[in-house]
């Protein structure tokens, strides 16, 4: 049987058209994380090509575990506004009429948890810049460069709980039905 997303009837309210906004961002951070994983292989295909021609290049380990790293902090509010997250929604399904009111709530957590990062991780980064902290390898790689993948994070993550928020029925992979 196919699986559809029940989007209900189209809502064309101030909140809703601002919710998709809001998500138009997250899905274009997620768009960058896309092109940065389809091109993630290639500093891999020349580590390996030139390991087997016994120069092997220092820099592809590290910089591709910083690109890993980014990747998944920039697709992390997408990632919210599908569904594609560790999610239990046993007091939803058994309380159906507190679930947009547990929607709200998850939106409330969801922004928290991102302004958590964005101060966090924006303390992190300007400690590591005003302090000159490198990577203690070869390449000796600003440390505040792969920071900034937790306020951006950060970032993605608040404003797909203010989405959320705003409008609780935006479209989430649980919303899933089964015909």
């Amino acid at each position: 049987m196919p699986y559809r997303i029940d989007r209900g009837p189209a809502d064309t309210s101030l909140p809703a058209r601002i919710a998709g906004g809001i998500t138009l961002i997250t899905r274009s951070l997620c768009a960058v994380a896309a092109v940065m994983a389809i091109v993630l292989p290639l500093p891999v295909v020349y580590a390996v090509t030139m390991d087997q021609l016994q120069e092997p290049p220092t820099w592809v380990f590290e910089t591709t575990g910083y690109a890993i790293i980014m990747i998944a902090f920039a697709a992390s509010g997408y990632g919210l506004n599908t569904g594609h997250h560790f999610r239990v929604s046993l007091l939803a399904e058994r309380v159906p009429s507190w679930r947009r009111s547990l929607q709200r709530l998850s939106g409330l957590v969801e922004f928290c948890f991102g302004m958590m990062l964005i101060i966090a991780g924006s303390q992190q980064v300007c400690n590591a810049y005003t302090q000159n902290i490198t990577s203690d390898t070869l390449l000796a790689v600003p440390q505040y460069l792969p920071q900034l993948a937790f306020p951006i994070g950060g970032v993605a993550i608040a404003l797909q709980g203010i989405a959320h928020i705003l409008h609780p029925h935006t479209s989430r992979l649980h919303d899933v039905v089964r015909r």
